[in-house]
């Protein structure tokens, strides 16, 4: 696959990337995955002391046919700085996609929530662009929670899907610059003309956006860094009660 276009999301640290699949034999269908999967990225950067390959989030959607999309931290690795200086055109290795943190099959019955934070977004933006595009007869429910209004990750992308699917809901939230919740935190967040919640998912915001029976009965989905996935099981095992079959979760390590 080759490099079709890269994009940084100005005031925070992450990077987009497309890889061309006009390029990969049709076939050749090692390339076909799920709304949520992932796949290893070769960059042959042996100089790393992680090795040369990482594992992305295919950001993209199964109906988006002629691109793949990552996006990423960029950190003071060998491996994240080659990454963001490919020019475009460079080839890149990429595996078969894996994973199985995909939307249920077969049954759309329940509602099913995201719960993300920050990069994490990633799959649930491949799962609601591919629902909204094929028209799944599912309710979507996302809570978004990130550091301020600059580092909401694909909202345009989003705010179009929503305004085409009437089953979908979105809900952002900013928690402000620091790593724990305080009212200073919160007071820095408001400012300005944010409209939308503001300080980390809790079970009050939940309600707040959720019937009885879409708490009760919908499919959880996390993903985030460690201390966000640790918060939000707490959150659904121990201040709603939400059996362990009915979330799933996705931890980021490292970006």
């Amino acid at each position: 696959m080759k490099l079709l276009e890269v994009t940084s999301h100005p005031g925070t640290d992450m990077m987009s990337f497309k890889l061309g699949r006009g390029d990969v034999e049709q076939e050749n269908h090692y390339l076909d995955y799920k709304a949520g999967q992932y796949a290893a990225m070769d960059l042959g950067t042996k100089e790393d002391v992680e090795g040369p390959v990482r594992s992305f989030t295919i950001a993209s959607s199964p109906t988006e046919q002629e691109f793949i999309l990552i996006s990423t931290r960029i950190r003071d690795t060998p491996f994240k700085k080659t990454l963001a200086n490919l020019e475009i055109g460079t080839p890149i290795k990429i595996t078969a996609p894996v994973g199985s943190f995909v939307l249920p099959e077969g049954d759309n019955s329940k509602c099913v929530v995201f719960l993300s934070g920050g990069i994490g977004v990633t799959p649930f933006r491949s799962m609601i662009k591919y629902a909204t595009d094929s028209r799944l007869p599912v309710r979507i429910i996302m809570f978004d929670s990130n550091r301020n209004e600059e580092s909401i990750l694909y909202r345009t992308d989003f705010n179009q899907c929503v305004r085409a699917n009437n089953s979908l809901k979105i809900v952002y939230t900013i928690t402000g610059e620091g790593q724990e919740e305080s009212a200073s935190n919160i007071a820095t967040a408001g400012e300005g003309d944010w409209k939308g919640e503001i300080g980390f998912i809790n079970k009050e915001m939940l309600t707040r956006h959720m019937t009885s029976d879409e708490l009760e009965n919908s499919i959880f989905y996390i993903c985030g860094p460690p201390g966000m996935l640790k918060a939000m099981q707490k959150l659904l095992q121990g201040d709603l009660r939400i059996p362990d079959e009915r979330i799933k979760f996705e931890e980021f390590t490292g970006y």
